[in-house]
């Protein structure tokens, strides 16, 4: 399949390009061949491990917490999945429940299956259909529970709709009532300003393919990392805490892309917010028919997730395709699957809308272009069908 070179790549949640920043490091890194192992005793990889310390401490300042509470692996998936048996294997034997919000990404839902095999009690926390958890519910069911070993799990921004939730009010709650908090927060750092400390949460995850570093690196963020067990045992790396060498270029990636995301930070995203405003209006002046999820709750920037009712999304996606415009259905790891949004249908939308969804993801920067590109592929696709039956016809692309 050709890849088309000016194409608009509108599917930057599931995983963005890497930036101009970290390919000069990278490029700078290997021309000068630094590579070895970090936990080597001899100059080169002394001078590595000093690079990585460097970062971790760089990056624990962005997110102003302390260096000793980020423990690097290899994404959100493998943290996620080390909150869990940390968790599990500490309590098991006290009956351990999680509260977890019905929308969570598939990894924890996964997570959470694979544990309720061995004894685990998971029980869900609804959304409104603006997107934003029931924290009415949460509180009647922290107050039932209390007294038990209890993590809550609730997405900071969701990965479909971009939703922000209020981690702060969620986190105080929690506290209340002597539970545990676990925030996937992989849509949300390096897409918005983060401060993990104020957050309140006891545990975060990130990947660095999110916002511009390189896949296959990320971090696990606790509070207490004093007693945590570790997923992966091995030679001592990370404390105790993660065992394998590090991935060293994918850690100095995640510093640089964080840093270059801190300055675009300060200079706010009004501009973006607006752009994407107006595409959505126009989205639905040449449809008709369209729903965004989310919309009148706050979003992280560029994100759109929008139901087209009778329109057979997955045609659509292909017309687009074929137009060098490249979105997805859904999450990154449900686009290939032939199913309802999961999503839509929690909070509370028909089955004609959460079988005909797009999300469409795109970098702050240039985003009027891309949203004007977008526009122009929808109505190239419109036009190739009767123009007075645009939803009957889109249903057949």
């Amino acid at each position: 399949m050709d890849i088309a070179v000016d194409a608009i790549y509108a599917d930057v949640c599931g995983s963005a390009p890497v930036s101009k920043s970290v390919s000069d490091m990278l490029q700078m890194l290997f021309s000068t061949k630094q590579c070895a192992n970090p936990n080597a005793n001899h100059a080169l990889g002394v001078h590595l491990l000093e690079r990585v310390e460097r970062a971790r401490g760089t990056i624990a300042s962005l997110l102003s917490v302390d260096a000793d509470c980020l423990i690097f692996n290899s994404g959100s998936s493998e943290g996620c999945a080390q909150v869990f048996h940390d968790f599990f294997e500490r309590y098991k034997h006290d009956q351990p429940l999680v509260l977890h919000s019905v929308i969570e990404h598939s990894c924890t839902l996964q997570n959470i299956k694979r544990y309720c095999l061995e004894g685990l009690q998971a029980l869900e926390i609804g959304h409104h259909a603006d997107g934003l958890l029931d924290t009415e519910q949460l509180k009647q069911l922290l107050e039932t529970h209390e007294g038990r070993p209890i993590l809550v799990c609730v997405m900071a921004v969701h990965n479909e709709t971009g939703v922000i939730q209020p981690i702060e009010p969620i986190a105080d709650l929690v506290k209340t009532y002597g539970g545990l908090f676990f925030s996937d927060m992989t849509q949300a750092i390096g897409k918005i300003a983060v401060d993990l400390h104020a957050s309140g949460v006891d545990f975060a995850v990130a990947s660095g393919h999110k916002f511009g570093a390189l896949p296959g690196v990320g971090f696990l963020y606790a509070r207490n990392r004093y007693g945590l067990s570790p997923l992966i045992a091995g030679g001592g790396q990370e404390g105790g805490l993660r065992g394998g060498t590090q991935n060293y270029p994918g850690i100095l990636s995640i510093e640089t892309a964080l840093l270059e995301k801190q300055t675009k930070f300060s200079f706010g995203n009004a501009l973006a917010q607006q752009a994407r405003a107006a595409f959505e209006c126009r989205l639905q002046a040449l449809l008709g028919d369209v729903v965004v999820i989310g919309q009148h709750a706050s979003r992280i920037p560029c994100v759109s997730f929008v139901a087209l009712p009778g329109v057979n999304t997955k045609k659509l996606q292909w017309a687009l395709n074929n137009r060098g415009i490249y979105i997805t259905t859904g999450s990154a790891c449900s686009d290939k699957k032939n199913s309802v949004s999961h999503t839509v249908t929690q909070l509370g939308y028909p089955e004609r809308m959460a079988s005909s969804t797009l999300r469409i993801s795109i970098d702050e920067e240039h985003c009027q272009f891309a949203y004007e590109r977008i526009i122009e592929g929808f109505a190239q696709a419109l036009s190739l069908t009767c123009a007075d039956h645009p939803q009957q016809s889109m249903a057949q692309l």
